[in-house]
Formats: structure tokens, sequence, C-alpha cells
């Protein structure tokens, strides 16, 4: 049975493509397609894509002026390759 080593890459959850053109979302297709290829270059297969929440609370600072903890959500790519 094969053993995988695994790691997860952070990827924005929005992506600046620019002004208003011809193909809108080729930017974002395409900084993503650059994050895969460039781990597979290292021999990482993506597994999935994922979506993560993390909730922050805010500083002493923050707080006393009221700030609630706040649930951020981000997404992850998850790869994998034998060890």
């Amino acid at each position: 049975m094969a053993q995988y080593s695994y790691k997860c890459v952070p990827v924005p959850t929005v992506l600046d493509t620019g002004k208003a053109g011809k193909d809108p979302h080729g930017a974002a297709v395409t900084a993503y397609e650059a994050i895969i290829n460039n781990a597979a270059k290292d021999g990482w297969e993506l597994v999935q894509a994922d979506a993560i929440a993390s909730r922050q609370n805010p500083g002493c600072l923050s707080a006393l002026f009221g700030q609630k903890s706040e649930a951020v959500t981000f997404k992850l790519l998850i790869f994998k390759k034998p060890v």
C-alpha cells in the first residue's frame, strides 16, 4: 500500500482580474493553474480544493472598543505525493 505525504497551499478566495475584457476570469484560472503546475514540478499531485474557516480574536485594544471575533474563510489546494 502506497504511503503519501500531504501539503496544503492557501490560495486567494478572490483574485483581481484587472479591468473588464474579453475573458474576465482568465487571470484567476491562470493563477490557480500556476500554483498547481509549480507543485506538480516537485512531484505533488492535486487531490482537492477545500474551504476552511478560522476564527480570529481581536487584540486587547480592539476588544476594549467592542470588536468581536470574526470567522475568516479561505481556500486550500491539497496535494499529495508518495513518500
